[in-house]
């Protein structure tokens, strides 16, 4: 059987003064259910990255955003069977109340406090590929 291949659109949403990153918490089922971590999703066939971004922002979190800088793509391997490419981006946050519409709950947070946050393996490179903007 061929390895399933998942790609996925990550934002990275800074808030206005760029001080602050948007989390959330993923609800509890599934293999990392609770954990926190960087809204985004699956990309539809046909779908670019960015398109997927914009999509799964207004369906999780009830916001617009604008991406922007491509920062890091992380692939994770779940086994024989399963891959996973998280593909990252920065976002500037624009119009509209942040909502968790599709996760447990949203939260704004410095970078220096995402290790306060229990996150899935695949985020940790998406948080070192942070630190080393600042």
């Amino acid at each position: 059987m061929a390895k399933k291949i998942v790609n996925v659109g990550v934002a990275i949403i800074w808030n206005s003064d760029r001080s602050k990153i948007l989390i959330d918490k993923r609800l509890p089922k599934g293999e990392f259910g609770g954990f926190w971590e960087f809204p985004g999703g699956k990309l539809e066939e046909n779908e670019d990255a960015i398109a997927c971004i914009h999509r799964e922002i207004k369906e999780e979190l009830g916001i617009e955003i604008e991406v922007q800088d491509h920062l890091i793509t992380v692939a994770q391997n779940y086994g024989d069977h399963f891959s996973l490419n998280l593909i990252v981006h920065q976002a500037s946050y624009i119009t509209g109340e942040p909502q968790a519409l599709e996760c447990a709950e949203i939260r704004w947070v410095r970078l220096d406090e995402l290790n306060q946050y229990s996150l899935p393996p695949a985020n940790c490179e998406i948080v070192e590929a942070l630190l080393k903007l600042v």
